[in-house]
């Protein structure tokens, strides 16, 4: 049995398998251990797709590539040539983050783009490294390189990853058509509404955050201005009344477009807009965790996890409990991402042109906020695979209002405009009659068809109506399967573009 659970012994054969891209080592493995953040301590399985974009080696690497641009762009305004251009492709090849890393610490730098340049300078010409950096400031390219990497991240990462999830949303709304459940409003139980429009009005509530998102990060800014913002220096380097003509060229071949409010830094209200976004959509998804989780709960029992049900253990103190676990982490997970919007707030402020408070703000944000939002889908991605109605339960839980049809009686009564001559409007005379139930115990029609003037108005009603009194609910839905429909297809096509 001890063999069994001598993971560590397996990890050469598990972790370190060469079909796995990026292969991860012992000692890497350990390290995560030692690292703060729990995403990268604990769950750097679930999270490590997002490595490529938002960790230090991707800055790196990216800041590496933007300085690739901007000789690139040199080239075609004939301030460099084509063979400078390839020698710097041949230095990118050979770029290690690591090392740059290292040099900004060497005492001879303590500068993450002065770093940068050295380190490509190890693999190239003093003729060509003379070529980079041209007229820039750091911010040209820190700013830069982040927004290029955020809007990549979200379209390739985070995105599909929500897009998962509404795709799982509708097909479930789909299935669920011929479940009917208790309404609940007020934590109280009142006419019923079909699940699939409950699932259908998630995935398209979703769906429009994601509207939000595509807006915010497609509306993210680079700047190639120079270290005011004004533009001088880069004219100095690619000809005079030419920076905007060099910016706008290189920003397009990054996906990005000009700041022009920008300083010595790209203005931060755009990234408080992505921020704001990414938590709207969080806050939409842990209220559909916080309801699964509602559902979930003992007292109620309309739904569950095929997975937990069969593994259950999901409690270190009862070995029968089935918690819903992945949807009480998905609501813990909100709290914490929408910490991150007090940096983003703080980040807006800079005195005059730049100072280094929001420089180091945005070392932790938005970068975090975005890991947590792509954990909490992917999380909810497996989840809801095995999530699974209990019918029998949510049935049980109906006929309480099948029984006691209060809200419906009310507006029946009010749709003929009747009024009692003793009790006055429909509600107050079912809100009569409902007093006796809860005295007595019963039905409401029972009680109610006891009185002669209702039971001269009851006659009067459709055979419909008068089903619904009697219980039959699945007639008392109104327009909510057509609202799922619409839902389900809005929800759909955000989740195609």
């Amino acid at each position: 049995m001890g063999d069994d659970w001598d993971l560590v012994s397996k990890l050469r054969a598990e972790e370190l398998n060469a079909e796995k891209k990026p292969e991860v080592t012992e000692a890497e493995l350990r390290f995560s251990l030692k690292t703060f953040c729990p995403l990268d301590g604990k769950y750097w399985k679930k999270t490590k797709v997002l490595s490529p974009y938002l960790s230090a080696e991707a800055e790196w690497r990216a800041f590496a590539y933007v300085q690739r641009i901007l000789l690139e762009t040199r080239v075609d305004f004939g301030k460099a040539e084509k063979r400078h251009l390839d020698e710097l492709d041949v230095a990118i090849e050979k770029f290690d983050p690591l090392n740059a890393a290292l040099l900004e610490d060497d005492k001879r730098l303590m500068h993450d783009q002065l770093a940068v340049l050295e380190e490509l300078g190890r693999h190239m010409s003093a003729e060509t490294k003379a070529l980079l950096h041209p007229g820039t400031t750091s911010y040209d390219v820190v700013d830069t390189a982040r927004a290029y990497l955020f809007k990549k991240a979200w379209k390739e990462i985070i995105r599909p990853a929500v897009v998962n999830s509404i795709e799982k949303l509708c097909s479930l709304a789909e299935n669920s058509s011929g479940f009917l459940q208790v309404g609940r409003t007020h934590l109280q139980n009142t006419s019923p509404v079909p699940l699939t429009t409950t699932l259908a009005g998630y995935a398209a509530r979703l769906a429009k955050e994601v509207n939000y998102c595509d807006k915010a990060f497609e509306a993210l800014r680079g700047k190639v201005s120079g270290i005011n913002g004004t533009g001088a220096s880069i004219d100095m380097v690619v000809g005079e009344g030419k920076s905007l003509e060099f910016e706008k060229a290189v920003l397009a071949k990054l996906g990005l477009e000009p700041d022009y409010t920008a300083t010595q830094i790209v203005q931060k209200e755009q990234l408080v807009h992505l921020g704001d976004s990414l938590i709207t959509m969080m806050l939409v998804l842990g209220d559909f965790s916080n309801d699964i989780r509602m559902l979930y709960s003992s007292a109620i029992g309309e739904v569950t996890s095929r997975d937990n049900k069969e593994r259950l253990g999901g409690s270190s103190a009862d070995a029968m409990k089935n918690n819903p676990i992945q949807y009480e982490n998905i609501g813990g997970n909100v709290s914490v991402v929408l910490s991150g919007m007090m940096v983003l707030y703080s980040a807006v402020a800079s005195d005059f042109q730049r100072d280094l408070r929001n420089s180091v703000m945005l070392r932790y944000q938005p970068q975090m906020m975005m890991v947590g939002c792509y954990e909490s889908f992917d999380r909810l991605n497996k989840a809801l695979v095995n999530l699974s109605v209990n019918e029998d339960k949510m049935s049980a839980n109906l006929q309480k209002i099948r029984d006691n049809p209060s809200e419906a009686m009310v507006a029946i009564l009010r749709g003929k405009g009747w009024v009692h001559s003793k009790y006055g409007g429909g509600h107050d005379f079912v809100k009569k009659m409902g007093q006796k139930v809860q005295k007595d115990g019963g039905k409401l029609i029972d009680f109610a068809m006891e009185d002669e003037e209702f039971r001269a108005v009851y006659e009067r009603l459709s055979e419909n109506k008068q089903k619904i009194l009697h219980g039959q609910l699945e007639l008392y839905i109104g327009s909510a399967l057509e609202r799922a429909d619409i839902n389900i297809k809005y929800a759909r096509e955000v989740a195609l573009k």
